[in-house]
């Protein structure tokens, strides 16, 4: 195993961690408290707010920035994709096929271009958005720079397997972007459960979500 994989299974191991403190420290707040007369259903508004609530026509504003919503979406299917990967790279099976098959070899980092290309175009709309960057932060920036970078090289990994070099750099972008990702607003991979199961239980205990005919 080459010393970048083992600095990248360590950075993951941290990341790990630090996120597990996280999630014990949800657990232990417990579940919220409503002292109101229950007059819906806890299930349903948990079961809508991770689904129908979270489709652009639901959203407060979505809607009215649909392409930007999609660039989102598509960013977030690369970095679910990349992770992925980044855990498939460790067999050989996987490594195997990777140069075997022509279609993983360029289909996929054809699919990782887009994505990461939707975070560059995330990254630019929020440096020339007046009203976006009013409330952006440097954790804003450096959140997506990671992550797009981290896309870039599984795809640039994946179309050359076999460069040194290019496995070195690849592994050292994962390490930088798990001892990142604790740190700032990319731990919403983990609080984002949690938020939206605090707003299906509000709603759904006042029988506001889902909302009647849906």
């Amino acid at each position: 195993m080459m010393i970048t994989q083992i600095v990248a299974l360590l950075a993951l191991a941290i990341c790990f961690v630090l996120l597990l403190a996280h999630f014990l420290r949800i657990i232990h707040l417990g579940k919220p408290n409503d002292y109101s007369e229950k007059s819906g259903s806890v299930a349903r508004g948990v079961a809508y707010s991770n689904v129908r609530a979270m489709m652009p026509q639901n959203k407060e504003s979505a809607y009215l920035h649909l392409p930007s919503y999609a660039l989102g979406m598509l960013f977030h299917i690369g970095t679910f994709s990349s992770f992925l990967i980044f855990i498939l790279s460790f067999f050989k099976f996987f490594n195997q096929w990777l140069i075997q098959d022509a279609g993983i070899h360029y289909l996929i980092p054809a699919l990782l271009a887009v994505t990461a290309v939707c975070g560059i175009c995330l990254f630019v709309k929020r440096l020339v958005n007046k009203n976006l960057k009013y409330f952006t932060n440097p954790d804003d920036y450096l959140s997506n720079a990671f992550t797009t970078l981290f896309q870039i090289a599984t795809c640039l990994y994946l179309l050359m397997p076999a460069c040194t070099i290019m496995i070195n750099m690849y592994y050292v972008f994962a390490a930088v972007l798990f001892l990142y990702m604790p740190l700032g607003k990319l731990k919403h991979l983990l609080y984002y459960f949690s938020a939206r199961y605090h707003l299906g239980f509000f709603y759904g205990w006042r029988n506001v979500w889902p909302p009647k005919g849906k």
